[in-house]
């Protein structure tokens, strides 16, 4: 079975960080189900490679890259601003795919 590599961006680091202790287990514990397949967990948002998880008011963004067998935590966001985070990943698709396959930091 393949593994996958998770990578995460500065923004979801710094998000991640603020998170209450409860809610950060809770989201470790679905990363871990995610690098045997990023697809059994998680809301697909419109996609087959963006989803979310959930956890309380809290939501992770993750994109999945088939082919470079990589899951990119994106950013983390509350119910409230959820919709402009969602449509700022979609409209910026490309900028995410160039970190993958650049091995840039972003």
């Amino acid at each position: 079975m393949t593994t996958y590599l998770i990578k995460e961006t500065k923004e979801f680091k710094r998000n991640f960080n603020k998170l209450p202790a409860d809610i950060k287990k809770r989201f470790e514990i679905q990363f871990r189900r995610i690098l045997e397949n990023p697809f059994s967990t998680g809301k697909p948002l419109g996609y087959k490679w963006f989803r979310e998880l959930k956890n309380n008011i809290y939501r992770a963004y993750y994109l999945v890259y088939e082919q470079e067998v990589i899951v990119l935590l994106v950013t983390i966001s509350d119910k409230k601003t959820q919709r402009y985070v969602i449509n700022f990943i979609k409209k910026n698709r490309k900028l995410f795919e160039s970190f993958v396959k650049e091995k840039k930091e972003l």
